[in-house]
């Protein structure tokens, strides 16, 4: 087990989602509008080029380590971990191609423009953040599937991000949308069907 390499995974992830949540913030973002001006429109774009090279290299490092295996997982751990894998991958996908061109930037190039509506049909209607959702449940899937160190750490890093991306959207959603929000908040849970 090489742990240094692990040290750095998890600090990886602290500096990816430090970033991520400092240039979402309304502060910075404003900041970059005064200093951008006309080109603040590529802002959204630049950000999400910035996040996928970092995701890439740390989900590239994760599985470049040499990890030890916590545990040796059961065949039925094994086969559940792959459907619930398959499932979160596939609300992943969906979410990501209802969302794409908003969460990209890649709007900028055309000429559609999006409106800031309150998402409340589809998957929405049973949880308020399904991406995140989704993305908890493929990751974990994965880390009962091949339960290594490095994909524990990957997985509790992820989950601190979510918890803590899902509090600042909460209140960004808040202000945006008001009263309208806070009715829909306290009907539908935030990231498990039925429970929270």
């Amino acid at each position: 087990m090489n742990l240094p390499q692990h040290i750095w995974l998890a600090v990886c992830w602290i500096i990816f989602g430090a970033l991520h949540t400092i240039l979402a913030s309304d502060s910075i973002k404003n900041l970059m509008q005064s200093v951008m001006q006309k080109n603040f429109k590529f802002y959204r774009l630049g950000y999400s080029i910035i996040a996928t090279l970092m995701i890439t290299y740390i989900l590239v490092l994760n599985f470049s380590i040499e990890s030890v295996l916590l545990w040796q997982p059961f065949i039925i751990e094994k086969i559940v971990s792959v459907i619930a894998g398959v499932a979160g991958l596939s609300v992943m996908l969906i979410c990501m191609r209802k969302y794409f061109f908003d969460l990209s930037g890649v709007n900028v190039f055309f000429r559609q423009v999006s409106v800031d509506k309150l998402q409340v049909n589809g998957l929405n209607k049973y949880v308020r953040h399904p991406l995140y959702s989704s993305t908890l449940l493929f990751a974990w899937s994965f880390f009962f599937w091949q339960p290594l160190l490095s994909n524990l750490i990957s997985c509790i890093s992820i989950l601190v991000y979510t918890l803590i991306g899902i509090y600042f959207e909460e209140q960004k959603l808040v202000k945006t949308f008001g009263e309208d929000y806070k009715e829909y908040a306290a009907k539908v849970p935030m990231i498990i069907p039925g429970l929270v």
